[in-house]
């Protein structure tokens, strides 16, 4: 239990003050005992729409901003055809404020992907019809600059590195400065998989790339983490197949393995490649992201259902229903499906309210919101009146 104190003290300086929180009992102006009320753990706000009828979250930043992806109100595109809507990236104000159109090559097609601290975008768009490109941004998600032309960019770093899954004429995945100018790449470093038999043909998928530059990278069936001065690492090398879905700075990968034919969750330890298996084999649980302290978030059956949960600092094995909080279920959220959670522990993802889906921000305003019960449930918080 000491190595948690660290994390739970990091995490409580960069949360909201949890002054609001304490329960201990104070006095009034006449030196009457005062007893604490119940108060929000949490504040779930929608991200809205660029006019169409829903939006999804990508990723979230340590100043929460968000980028993602929406439909837009009907536009014409050619006078001679009805409006129609069109699927545009966006880019949030800080802690979930306003959103606005990232203006990315072309106009029929743009998705964002990352976002880092700075906040530059990477992402994918196409000019014309159909010819596929990637972008970058400067800070704020303007000036946007095509880079590489039949791949898709996957993460960015504080650093100055994005990574690309290239797909024309071989398949790759790379790491290179954001400002690439041209398909060539002199500047790229290919993330190389010795164990896979036939590079040229082999579908490549770039997960995460942090500042170290270590890229989590799905390839031929199975996940590695992969560094210039590392080498790729093998991360399940005893399943029969494996997926990663995340990394932190840390070089902590999130992910699936098959084992006896069965599904199970995975996170790797900080700094090396060792495994902690999550849950249980074949839950349904579906890690999509993890942050500096550890914490991950990610979906798993419940019933009938599916639910996004988020777990406390370095405690991997327990976990908080987002779906049963108070304050989620009383604004009318379900099915949330979180996908990245920053050093704040604020989270970003995509839920279904009225209806639609909605690209959301949910953030904490308390420490005692990372303290689960046993029942998966956050304990309660509590202001002075």
């Amino acid at each position: 239990m000491a190595r948690s104190i660290p994390a739970f003290s990091a995490l409580a300086l960069v949360l909201f003050s949890a002054s609001s929180s304490s329960q201990a009992p104070s006095t009034d102006s006449n030196n009457h005992k005062t007893k604490p009320q119940p108060a929000d753990c949490w504040e779930i706000h929608s991200l809205g729409t660029l006019g169409g009828t829903f939006s999804d979250a990508t990723d979230v930043n340590d100043s929460g901003v968000v980028v993602g992806n929406s439909e837009t109100e009907p536009r014409i595109l050619d006078p001679a055809d009805p409006p129609v809507p069109l699927l545009r990236a966006f880019i949030s104000a800080p802690n979930g404020g306003a959103i606005t159109e990232i203006l990315t090559p072309g106009f029929f097609f743009g998705t964002a992907v990352a976002v880092n601290n700075v906040g530059q975008v990477v992402g994918s768009s196409t000019i014309g019809r159909s010819f596929p490109i990637s972008y970058f941004t400067d800070p704020g998600g303007g000036n946007v600059q095509t880079t590489l032309a039949f791949a898709d960019a996957r993460d960015i770093n504080n650093v100055g590195q994005t990574s690309w899954d290239i797909n024309f004429p071989f398949f790759r995945s790379v790491i290179g400065p954001n400002e690439q100018p041209d398909f060539t790449g002199t500047d790229l470093i290919d993330v190389v998989v010795p164990a896979v038999e036939d590079p040229l043909n082999t579908p490549f998928e770039s997960v995460a790339l942090n500042d170290a530059g270590q890229v989590a990278v799905n390839a031929a069936g199975f996940a590695y983490r992969w560094s210039s001065f590392e080498g790729a690492i093998a991360l399940t090398p005893d399943a029969q197949g494996s997926g990663a879905t995340g990394m932190n700075e840390a070089g902590q990968v999130v992910g699936t393995l098959q084992s006896d034919g069965l599904t199970q969750a995975f996170v790797t330890k900080r700094h090396n490649t060792s495994l902690t298996l999550l849950g249980k084999p074949g839950d349904g649980n579906q890690p999509t992201g993890i942050n500096g302290l550890g914490q991950i978030v990610g979906t798993r059956p419940v019933g009938s259902e599916v639910h996004g949960y988020v777990t406390p600092p370095i405690l991997v094995q327990r976990s908080i229903d987002l779906d049963t909080l108070n304050e989620v279920t009383r604004d009318g959220w379900s099915k949330l499906r979180p996908v990245a959670i920053n050093k704040r522990g604020q989270i970003a993802g995509t839920g279904s309210i009225d209806g639609h889906d909605r690209a959301f921000l949910l953030s904490p305003r308390s420490i005692l919101a990372f303290v689960p019960d046993q029942n998966g449930k956050h304990a309660k918080c509590f202001r002075l009146p």
